[in-house]
């Protein structure tokens, strides 16, 4: 195990290589861990305190009427996946906020690993509820077959596009507020003392910001997860 301080956060490097397979442990992967872990351990105080089990209560009723709602399925299990990806996003955003942490969705493999996921849950829920009928579903009924030959390969393409967008933009604008602030930062060092003021509010206001973008970026991605995995239950466009 290594570790040093980097202008990106503290790295840490602990070898793992279990039957010759090297899964090394990086910085972004104990954060993740410890974002599981917190949500886990809010989620067991919530059910226990009151005044937590509001916080809870207010999560799962944005996440029903606010981002479910478009599920074309009754099954618990899409809410739960969907609240999960929500908590997991959301406070995975905001772990970047911490001094000395980055945040793993600022990692453009945590956030392509999230939307590949996705897209083969979406892509699951359809072969599950229509059989491989699903794939007919990707193109419209009374197309012409001259036409098909130039549709279905725009088709696979635009379904492909779904999890690259995914990615690109969850991973984006985490990666481009946090240089933001860091150059911000930076300015704090390198002017004098009375000077000092004008970075360090420009570094709480996009503090401030970059809450409300932790906030709508877990919600575009998981409402976006759900509009794919409902499209694939209904089987139309």
């Amino acid at each position: 195990m290594d570790g040093h301080a980097s202008e990106h956060g503290l790295q840490i490097h602990i070898a793992f290589h279990p039957f010759g397979i090297p899964l090394d442990i990086s910085f972004p992967i104990l954060i993740m861990w410890g974002v599981i872990l917190f949500i886990f351990i809010f989620l067991m105080i919530a059910n226990r305190i009151e005044r937590f089990r509001m916080i809870e209560e207010y999560i799962f009723d944005f996440i029903t009427n606010e981002i479910a709602i478009g599920l074309k399925t009754s099954n618990k299990i899409w809410f739960s996946f969907l609240l999960s990806l929500f908590l997991f996003i959301f406070i995975g955003n905001l772990s970047g906020l911490i001094p000395g942490a980055i945040s793993p969705n600022s990692n453009i493999n945590v956030t392509a690993s999230m939307a590949i996921l996705v897209f083969c849950l979406a892509q699951f829920c359809g072969i599950f509820t229509h059989g491989f009928k699903h794939f007919k579903h990707l193109v419209p009924p009374g197309i012409p077959k001259p036409i098909l030959i130039l549709m279905i390969p725009l088709e696979i393409i635009s379904q492909l596009a779904r999890p690259f967008s995914l990615a690109v933009r969850l991973f984006a604008n985490l990666f481009a507020g946090h240089k933001v602030l860091t150059i911000f930062l930076g300015f704090i060092v390198m002017v004098s003392p009375f000077l000092k003021l004008i970075p360090i509010l420009g570094v709480l206001i996009l503090s401030f910001f970059e809450i409300f973008v932790a906030f709508i970026q877990a919600f575009i991605f998981t409402y976006l997860s759900s509009f794919y995995i409902s499209d694939s239950v209904k089987g139309s466009h």
